[in-house]
């Protein structure tokens, strides 16, 4: 998990591995971090709050490292982190939750990645609507 130290990314990992079997999280806070990190392991699912700093050189550097890493980006923003909606979960293993959400919702996203798409995308405007 990429996310701000502090309470809320500490709650997020204990509940993620208390809720889903076998489950064991990692958490960073910074760029610098997420280079480390990606040279050291492999990750099924990472989570990451697009509105950490520098959080979408995160992104980016997740997705040139690793093309097929499974990717759950938390946000508040209405546009995504590629220019056209769908392209994420067609071309790359991205999906996203609007922030805030709770924690079933991040819980049921990461256990079952592959059978969801982004909260609130419309298939018929191609678009995420709120």
């Amino acid at each position: 998990m990429i996310d701000q130290p502090g309470f809320q990314l500490q709650t997020r990992k204990i509940l993620l591995e208390d809720t889903i079997e076998r489950c064991v999280a990692e958490t960073v806070s910074t760029l610098g971090d997420v280079f480390i990190a990606f040279q050291k392991d492999k990750y099924d699912v990472v989570i990451i709050d697009h509105g950490v700093e520098n959080g979408q050189q995160c992104v980016d550097y997740i997705l040139q490292t690793s093309p097929n890493q499974s990717l759950l980006v938390v946000s508040d923003a209405i546009q995504c982190v590629f220019s056209r909606c769908e392209d994420c979960a067609d071309n790359f293993f991205v999906r996203r939750l609007f922030n805030p959400t709770p924690i079933k919702n991040i819980v049921r996203m990461v256990d079952g990645f592959r059978h969801y798409r982004c909260d609130h995308y419309d298939a018929e405007t191609n678009k995420i609507t709120v």
